[in-house]
C-alpha cells in the first residue's frame, strides 16, 4: 500500500510540475547541455568504421555542421580522427566559434576506450 501511495504522490508531483512549470533548479537540470561525439575524418574513413553514436562532421566543415548537432555552445563535444591532427584543427575552429567544453580524444581507438563505445561499420 505504501508503494502505491508513493507512486501516486510522485505521479501527482510530476503532473503538477508539468502543469505549473518546474522550479529554477529543475529547469537547469532539464536544460543541461548534452554530450556529442564527433568523428572529424572523411566520409570514406567513416564508412570503414566509426564509434557507435558518433556524428560525422569532417574537420574542414566543422564550423558549418556543428550548429545542427550542438546548437548549445556549452555542449560537451568529444572529437576524434585517425591521428589527432584533424581533431586539433577542429578543436581550434570550435573554440573560435564559442564552444566551451571540448575534449580532444585524438584517435578512434583512444575515443573507444575513453567513452567505452564500440566501433561499428
Amino acid at each position: 500500500m505504501r508503494k502505491i501511495l508513493a507512486m501516486l504522490a510522485l505521479s501527482v508531483s510530476l503532473l503538477l510540475q508539468i502543469a505549473f512549470g518546474a522550479s529554477a533548479g529543475e529547469q537547469q537540470r532539464v536544460a543541461a547541455p548534452q554530450t556529442v561525439v564527433i568523428d572529424v575524418r572523411t566520409e570514406a574513413e567513416w564508412k570503414a568504421g566509426h564509434l557507435e553514436g558518433a556524428v560525422l562532421i569532417p574537420h574542414d566543415r566543422i564550423e558549418q555542421g556543428i550548429t545542427g548537432v550542438a546548437p548549445d555552445k556549452k555542449t560537451r563535444i568529444y572529437l576524434y580522427c585517425r591521428t589527432g591532427r584533424r581533431t586539433g584543427l577542429a578543436l581550434e575552429a570550435l573554440k573560435k566559434a564559442g564552444y566551451q567544453d571540448l575534449v580532444n580524444l585524438q584517435t578512434m581507438e583512444k575515443a573507444s576506450q575513453e567513452l567505452k563505445r564500440h566501433v561499428v561499420k
